[in-house]
């Protein structure tokens, strides 16, 4: 006759194989799910937001720079652009010094690349917890690093209609500075345009038929 089998004699059951390691992936498969989620959702916003973050800096930099040497060296529009007149003291020439307005952008090239290499990520940053609202996110930023190229500028004349028989001369400086910011995820490429006015005068008459 056959004994029966106790249940305390009998051995530990075996899980069946793949038991813990299908949930582990699911779990894996989620979280990477939610995350891809919430940088498709917020990586739009981080990029304008960081845009904007450096736009301002930069932009704040460049009108320092032009502002700085125009009044600490005095330079007029007069140091800038030579007016000749007729007989009857019409304009009739304006005559850019050209000496004058290079070594000018070469200074004001020189103060925006010194101050713009001083920034850093920490200036430039957005705290996480702007976007997600969580207080303990605020020391999270979202812009790691930061690098910018050379600027450069040229100057342009803009003539502009300012009543009967008067034109408003400008001496305006165009600046660009490229930019490239790392955030999570990628980086972001962005350029900085400002236009600063150098110098301004109120010309009286016609306007003149040649310009040099």
């Amino acid at each position: 006759m056959r004994r029966p089998i106790r249940p305390w004699l009998r051995g530990p059951r075996r899980r069946p194989k793949g038991g813990i390691l299908l949930p582990v992936l699911i779990g894996i498969g989620l979280a990477v799910a939610v995350i891809v989620l919430i940088d498709a959702a917020l990586r739009p916003t981080v990029t304008e937001l960081a845009k904007a973050k450096v736009k301002n800096a930069v932009t704040s930099i460049i009108n320092d720079a032009v502002n700085e040497p125009l009044s600490s060296e005095a330079i007029s529009y007069g140091d800038l652009v030579t007016l000749e007149k007729d007989t009857a003291g019409q304009v009739t020439v304006l005559a850019a010094n050209t000496a004058q307005l290079n070594a000018l952008r070469t200074e004001i090239l020189g103060r925006i690349l010194e101050q713009v290499e001083q920034l850093d990520s920490q200036e430039l940053g957005i705290p996480l917890g702007n976007l997600t609202g969580f207080a303990t996110a605020s020391d999270k930023k979202l812009v790691r690093e930061w690098t910018a190229a050379t600027p450069t500028a040229a100057f342009e004349h803009v003539f502009t209609s300012s009543g009967i028989n008067q034109t408003l001369h400008q001496v305006m400086l165009n600046v660009q500075v490229e930019c490239t910011l790392l955030i999570p995820g990628g980086t972001v490429d962005t350029v900085v345009e400002a236009q600063v006015c150098a110098a301004e005068t109120l010309l009286v008459g016609q306007v003149p038929d040649t310009y040099l």
